[in-house]
């Protein structure tokens, strides 16, 4: 059974402890995922206070914050920090004050939601069948569905580790992987279309893959986030309908 100190150090989510001295709020420990996240060495962290990692539109409320931690003991916050590059990341911050050898210490968990604003805003804007994340190897480690069912059978280990390519028809595996290399190559959000295939497709359906790339705070790349649409037709409107006002012109 790993010990305490093993699970926070290897722990997926970021996660710090911090005291107060003086008004001032310093790092005790961070661990692996934490320092990963902001592309910053832990040795320089732990020589920091904490409010250099926060970006000034998160520091401007940060004193009203810490006296209702104080007050209640547990704090949530939506938070922006800066990474190593000076990148701005946006989290969400649980916060816990524990209270150990007569001395009040607090406890942080860290995670990164750039993907989940941007997964919120592509569902207010299209009829998004499924969403999730990838690994640059288009490995699924999340998967959730919409508006309808998933369009594929789970299969019997989980969708978590299985491939985004095995439930597409292998004759458009290469469009796909193209599109994600473009995604990972020129850091931006792509497009393509595909169709749905065997041994895992419930009904073989056209769908537009939307991917995202999400840095951390060295600018390494450490998922994909992604939507799916249906494409039905998607591909038989190849040009723009010309204008009622153009027409006239005419």
């Amino acid at each position: 059974m790993r010990s305490l100190n093993e699970q926070f150090a290897n722990a997926t989510e970021g996660m710090f402890y911090t005291f107060e001295e003086k008004g001032t709020s310093k790092f005790i420990e961070v661990n692996h995922a934490f320092t990963k996240l902001l592309g910053i060495p832990k040795s320089r962290i732990l020589s920091m206070k904490l409010y250099d990692i926060f970006a000034p539109e998160s520091l401007k409320k940060m004193a009203q914050k810490q006296l209702r931690l104080n007050q209640k003991g547990y704090l949530y916050a939506e938070e922006t920090l800066c990474g190593h590059n000076g990148d701005k990341l946006t989290v969400e911050i649980h916060s816990s004050k524990i209270r150990w050898e007569q001395k009040d210490l607090y406890f942080h968990v860290v995670k990164e939601i750039s993907e989940k604003k941007w997964l919120n805003s592509q569902i207010r804007n299209k009829p998004v069948v499924a969403s999730g994340l990838l690994t640059e190897d288009l490995d699924i480690t999340e998967i959730t569905n919409h508006y309808e069912p998933l369009p594929f059978v789970e299969p019997a280990e989980g969708f978590g580790g299985s491939s985004l390519l095995s439930f597409i028809e292998p004759t458009d595996c290469l469009k796909v992987k193209r599109c994600v290399s473009k995604v990972m190559e020129y850091r931006q959000e792509k497009q393509v279309t595909f169709q749905t295939g065997s041994p895992h497709s419930s009904d073989s359906i056209k769908l537009r893959a939307f991917f995202k790339p999400i840095f951390n705070g060295n600018n390494e790349l450490i998922k994909i986030a992604f939507v799916l649409c249906r494409a039905d037709g998607v591909e038989q409107v190849s040009e723009m309908p010309i204008s009622p006002l153009l027409l006239a012109c005419l």
